[in-house]
């Protein structure tokens, strides 16, 4: 499954996909800061790439957790029944918050960067970190659509891959 998904990374990147990349990052950081991270990390992996942008989605998982039992804890407090806050609950983790987009843009443009990095760097793309990462986690079709999203503007990669409604 990593050497297809490989190669359809591969064939969006060698379709130009890597000047259209580096166009868009530069929408978001500085071609300084740019150019010194696909520097730095040419001459090694993407590893710390991949761990930050989980480490991002995992904690918007994490941010969700701790509104909806807050929420149930509230109701608990004033005495509401227990459907009351179960309902409270799930509501409140299933909504977006309003940073949402944000940290799932921030961890996705990682990962992108990452798969960057490793095509740029000449790197087996079924070693990619990033890539393994997205494709372990939220499969092949996720990664076709972040791979997508990355072509277009960066702020749309979380609604490409439908984060907005994940929560």
């Amino acid at each position: 499954m990593a050497e297809e998904a490989a190669k359809v990374c591969l064939d969006v990147m060698e379709r130009g996909g890597t000047a259209v990349i580096a166009d868009r990052a530069s929408a978001y950081v500085s071609d300084e800061t740019w150019k010194k991270l696909v520097r730095q990390h040419r001459r090694r992996d993407c590893d710390d790439l991949a761990r930050l942008a989980r480490s991002i989605l995992e904690g918007k998982e994490r941010l969700h957790d701790v509104v909806a039992r807050t929420a149930g804890g509230l109701l608990a407090w004033l005495g509401r029944p227990k459907i009351e806050r179960v309902f409270a609950q799930e509501l409140a983790r299933s909504i977006p918050l309003p940073v949402d987009a944000q940290l799932s843009t921030a961890a996705r443009g990682l990962q992108i960067a990452g798969i960057y990095v490793c095509v740029v760097g000449g790197r087996d793309l079924a070693d990619c970190a990033c890539l393994r990462d997205v494709l372990r986690v939220e499969g092949e079709e996720r990664l076709r659509q972040l791979l997508q999203g990355a072509m277009q503007d960066w702020q749309s990669l979380p609604r490409r891959m439908r984060d907005d409604a994940d929560g």
